[in-house]
């Protein structure tokens, strides 16, 4: 790990949160990642049985204590805090200082700025707090609302891999989107 970064567990902006991913989310991961319109371009899910989001997230909290990914749980404050997806900065590589992102929203809050917001979030958890150079994500080019979002999000795309991305059987080429914190 770099010297002087710092592992950020929250970080909010008024009605939207970014949590360290917990045990307690198990039954949402189970019940999101079963989602079919939600995991149509996720290399998650569905997930067979509640043991099997039970050892992803055992998973997640061995990488966050290895300081190579850390995942969050994404909650929006209306009435009672609800959560509402995740977002993730994964395969970190603490050399070259970059690292790649991952978000998913359940879709009932799909288009309403919350995935711009969470984006904008661990943007400054990256650069600000973790002290990395380059945020990545690897987008399938027909999910045109993800990088769109991206985009928005100061994100550019770099070029195309052909039949990068494999969901559910199926070869997908990917748009490498890419921000840098200059």
């Amino acid at each position: 790990m770099i010297r002087n970064s710092e592992i950020v567990e929250e970080i909010n902006d008024g009605n939207l949160f970014l949590r360290k991913i917990s045990k307690d989310d198990v039954e949402f991961v189970f019940k999101s990642l079963n989602n079919r319109d939600l995991i149509t371009y996720l290399s998650l899910g569905p997930l067979k049985t509640l043991e099997h989001s039970k050892r992803l997230i055992k998973g997640y909290l061995k990488y966050w204590d290895n300081n190579i990914q850390f995942n969050y749980i994404i909650e929006f404050l209306e009435v009672n805090k609800v959560k509402i997806g995740s977002i993730s900065l994964w395969n970190i590589n603490w050399q070259h200082r970059r690292a790649q992102i991952g978000i998913w929203l359940v879709p009932s809050f799909w288009s309403k700025g919350l995935a711009e917001i969470s984006l904008n979030l661990i943007k400054n958890i990256g650069y600000n707090h973790l002290k990395l150079n380059r945020l990545e994500a690897y987008i399938a080019i027909e999910n045109e609302k993800s990088i769109t979002l991206f985009e928005k999000c100061g994100f550019n795309e770099e070029g195309v891999l052909k039949e990068y991305l494999n969901f559910h059987g199926n070869y997908h080429d990917a748009a490498i989107m890419a921000c840098l914190k200059r």
